[in-house]
């Protein structure tokens, strides 16, 4: 099994590969790298996983980072080898637009959930908006919604939640690098955040609401960017199936190599090593020098071969009596 580039699949083929008057190209279901999709509304980031698996005829496949089914926006889906490398891509800060409808609270903290309460007040203004936001920028405690996949005791919280059953739901610590208002008119307001990982956007919404005094919800809600991936590149599901061959598809497919372009790479370009390093041996003359330039970073180094396929995973600063430090590919 290859890490053949995504960018190869975009050439076109002769008409003779698929037997369709048309030029396209199918992704080969040995392919291995990240799929940037624009998951559509309605569909469960799970549903999204295996419309891919089965109407590409990909054997493995698995997304980073879940989005809730009336959420649309930024998925990565990774493919065959690239579901050993999706935790690589859970830390990674997300981007969002939302709307939050002012004045009415839901018991989901969104606009699929049941109308708990509904406020009859003033209209509260823009620079009280922009104080309550302010509130939530930097480093913070954040309680987990409760209908929410988090599991409790080996349940998940919206299945308790559905059950009545009483629990307290735990909160996490979480950062909001940016919150940025892009317009307002009661009840709705525009949002535009940047956060880290865990960041609950309708727990943000909500929480907005109570410091206002009027209750509020996610009415909509779009993941823009999930690390250096943006929608701008991502593809729909229609647009997957038929093929596109414009760039934008392109930009969508991206090998496992460029796909972790965040972290530091080393090119290893002795074949003999590379033979060795398949079965899972690195040279303790290779390690050494590497430790040098590597220790300390705090990252996993990608080991890649010359023609930029990535050969392994390192972890430099792992205790290598305690844990594993190298995640060999086929390559």
């Amino acid at each position: 099994m290859n890490d053949t580039p995504f960018t190869d699949f975009c050439n076109p083929p002769d008409s003779t590969d698929l037997g369709q008057a048309h030029s396209e190209r199918v992704i080969p279901s040995n392919a291995c790298g990240v799929i940037v999709l624009d998951k559509p509304e309605g569909m469960t980031s799970s549903a999204v996983v295996q419309w891919v698996r089965k109407r590409l005829h990909i054997k493995k496949t698995g997304h980073c980072g879940t989005l809730d089914p009336f959420a649309t926006g930024v998925l990565l889906v990774c493919i065959n080898q690239a579901t050993r490398i999706s935790d690589q891509f859970l830390d990674q800060d997300k981007e969002y637009l939302f709307t939050l409808h002012l004045g009415v609270e839901t018991d989901t903290l969104d606009r699929t959930g049941t109308v708990t309460r509904v406020y009859d007040g003033a209209a509260c203004s823009v620079e009280e908006l922009r104080e309550a936001m302010n509130r939530f920028r930097g480093t913070f405690v954040q309680k987990v919604p409760r209908y929410a996949a988090v599991k409790i005791q080996g349940k998940r919280l919206y299945q308790l939640s559905r059950q009545g059953i009483a629990f307290e739901p735990p909160s996490r610590e979480v950062h909001v690098r940016s919150i940025e208002l892009i317009s307002y008119e009661w009840p709705h307001a525009v949002m535009k955040v940047s956060c880290s990982k865990g960041t609950y956007v309708r727990r943000l919404a909500s929480d907005i609401g109570r410091i206002l005094q009027c209750g509020a919800h996610v009415s909509t809600l779009r993941r823009t960017a999930s690390g250096s991936f943006s929608v701008e590149q991502a593809l729909t599901l229609d647009r997957l199936e038929r093929h596109a061959m414009d760039p934008a598809r392109c930009a969508a497919f991206v090998s496992m190599a460029e796909a972790l372009e965040h972290l530091p790479a080393v090119t290893m370009g002795d074949e003999a090593m590379l033979e060795r390093l398949k079965n899972g041996c690195l040279d303790s003359a290779w390690i050494a020098e590497h430790l040098q330039v590597f220790g300390g970073c705090g990252t996993p180094v990608r080991i890649l071969t010359p023609r930029r396929l990535l050969a392994a995973l390192w972890w430099p600063d792992r205790d290598e009596e305690k844990e594993r430090r190298l995640r060999v590919f086929h390559f």
